[in-house]
């Protein structure tokens, strides 16, 4: 069983956001090719630097396909996600020859804060897709984000948070029709989140101790317990033998397990956090360098600038103007 409470931090520390925009009823033959992933962010979620789209079906079943890999047989309560973003193609058949979507047929089809309701194929049997996406920032994410395969497919149970949505979503679009009423975005946005904390769970389930990293990690209840004190409260002076005595471990032993499934010892570790919530900080914010060094845990801008160097490859004044101009990036 994992540690759901560590999950939930890391998570959250990405700022994960997300959210269902199409309510799909697809009749065969059909087929669609998604638009990038950048070009979904432009439209549903500007500003975000990574998007994860995703899609739960919820009545019979369709072929998914990426690239030239094997097309992936889907079927109802069943979801499918790409966290690396990949344009990828749905069909309800792998031999129908896929229509784009375009961005302008994006536009047409719904706004960011909207769901829209589509009706599209042939007339034969019926397939029902909710479409929608994970957005978060790519800094924080990308430790997240890099271990996890390039297409998620789980099953969700009858009792899943993920089983509300195609009430939520039809709600959406039948308030949407007469003015959108109070909190529906916000409960669509909720249940994608669940969704993907189920994602992550669902495939960290099936990976051997011998793999290593943090989706490993979770399950080691030591850990998992360390990994939750250090992403709920990051600015706060840890230590080895303070984060062993709150979970009531020794410090060799958490050591030893630390190093052993996350690759690095706890305190690196944080200290590679830090930085990388001080490198949000500098991209989102306009707080003074020294003090975003302070709650990085550095006694001195200069020591924090060379760490700071060290794990991105530029200093943080760089760093910065990097994100406020994207020219500066060549």
């Amino acid at each position: 069983m994992l540690g759901m409470d560590a999950l939930s931090e890391i998570l959250s520390g990405i700022r994960l956001s997300g959210s269902a925009f199409v309510d799909a009823e697809l009749t065969a033959p059909w087929s669609v090719q998604t638009p990038a992933a950048a070009d979904i962010a432009k439209r549903l979620a500007p500003g975000a630097a990574r998007v994860i789209p995703y899609h739960l079906i919820v009545e019979g079943a369709c072929s998914v396909r990426v690239g030239d890999r094997p097309p992936l047989a889907i079927t109802a309560q069943e979801v499918v996600c790409f966290p690396h973003g990949d344009v990828h193609q749905l069909a309800s058949s792998a031999d129908v020859k896929p229509e784009p979507i375009t961005t302008q047929a994006m536009v047409a089809l719904t706004r960011a804060d909207e769901i829209s309701r589509v009706r599209y194929g042939g007339g034969g049997s019926r397939t029902r897709i909710v479409c929608g996406f994970f957005a978060c920032d790519s800094t924080l994410s990308d430790r997240v984000v890099t271990p996890l395969p390039r297409v998620l497919k789980f099953r969700v149970g009858d009792n899943s948070a993920a089983m509300l949505l195609p009430n939520a979503a039809s709600e959406a679009w039948a308030h949407g029709e007469r003015g959108a009423r109070p909190g529906t975005h916000a409960v669509l946005c909720k249940l994608s989140e669940l969704l993907f904390v189920e994602a992550v769970r669902s495939y960290a389930d099936t990976l051997e101790d011998s793999a290593g990293g943090w989706l490993v990690a979770l399950k080691d209840r030591h850990v998992s317990a360390a990994l939750a004190l250090m992403h709920g409260e990051p600015q706060r002076p840890w230590t080895l033998d303070l984060l062993a005595e709150r979970i009531g471990a020794s410090r060799s032993m958490l050591a030893e397990r630390f190093v052993r499934l996350m690759g690095q010892a706890p305190m690196q570790y944080l200290s590679q956090w830090r930085l990388h919530l001080a490198a949000d900080a500098l991209a989102s914010s306009d707080s003074a360098t020294k003090r975003i060094a302070s709650d990085a845990g550095f006694g001195s801008t200069a020591a924090f600038s060379r760490a700071f160097k060290r794990e991105f490859g530029v200093p943080p004044a760089r760093w910065r103007a990097m994100a406020l101009r994207p020219e500066a990036r060549s």
